[in-house]
């Protein structure tokens, strides 16, 4: 599992949509995902499997994006 922050509306906009649309940022690690999260007022934290296809993100540690649709993800809060 990997874990992407986010805001209320996009959560809602990913809930209307069906998906979470390209290019999906995410980290492999919850701390670091949580970490940023404080860092940016980000509120939600989402969690889904490890896409297929993925590159490191240069500047952000253990975070890695991908160009793949992600379709199947959880909430795991929502704004806690």
């Amino acid at each position: 599992m990997v874990y992407h922050c986010t805001t209320p509306k996009k959560l809602a906009r990913y809930r209307t949509t069906g998906y979470i649309l390209p290019p999906v940022r995410y980290f492999t690690v919850e701390y670091a995902a949580r970490r940023w999260m404080r860092r940016t007022g980000r509120t939600v934290l989402v969690t889904f499997d490890e896409p297929s296809r993925s590159w490191p993100l240069p500047d952000h540690g253990p975070a890695k994006w991908t160009d793949q649709p992600v379709a199947a993800f959880v909430a795991i809060n929502e704004g806690e």
